[in-house]
């Protein structure tokens, strides 16, 4: 069964740029702290990080600007897992305003050792497995609407 994680925020004045709206970097900000709150879940949490050593790192990102985004907009950021191997899963999120869809974003994340280098690490088998049951049916993602193009793990 996918599961959907979902993430609150509200638009801050020092986020909105010269011509009114909310600036392109405070949507990153906004799916980043969302895929935070995915990865809390699925057990790479302050504790996790905290006694491994381990951590994630974003390798690669794609965001579709759908509509303005204005100083106190209430907005939801609904993830999804689309796919994950040993070291890296693969993200969706969709933001919106209310029940207006305003931002569409995909994620490649890396389970990454930071000691004694930051190198690539196998996650745990119980992260997998929480991403495994989290993860979206290939047909509901092949559903999903503004899909990213050509982002997907390799292997």
């Amino acid at each position: 069964m996918s599961r959907v994680f979902r993430y609150d925020t509200t638009v801050r004045p020092d986020w909105i740029d010269y011509n009114g709206h909310m600036q392109d970097a405070y949507y990153g900000l906004v799916f980043s702290h969302a895929v935070d709150t995915v990865q809390d879940a699925v057990g790479v949490d302050a504790a996790y990080r905290a006694r491994t050593g381990c951590t994630i790192f974003l390798l690669e990102d794609h965001k579709s600007y759908l509509r303005e985004v204005k100083e106190g907009a209430a907005l939801r950021v609904e993830m999804r897992v689309l796919d994950a191997d040993a070291k890296r899963f693969h993200l969706h999120g969709r933001m919106f305003e209310d029940d207006a869809l305003v931002a569409v974003g995909e994620f490649i994340e890396l389970h990454v050792a930071t000691r004694p280098a930051p190198h690539a690490a196998p996650m745990p088998e119980t992260v997998q497995a929480a991403l495994d049951a989290a993860r979206l049916s290939q047909q509901d993602a092949d559903n999903l609407s503004h899909r990213s193009r050509a982002l997907a793990l390799r292997r």
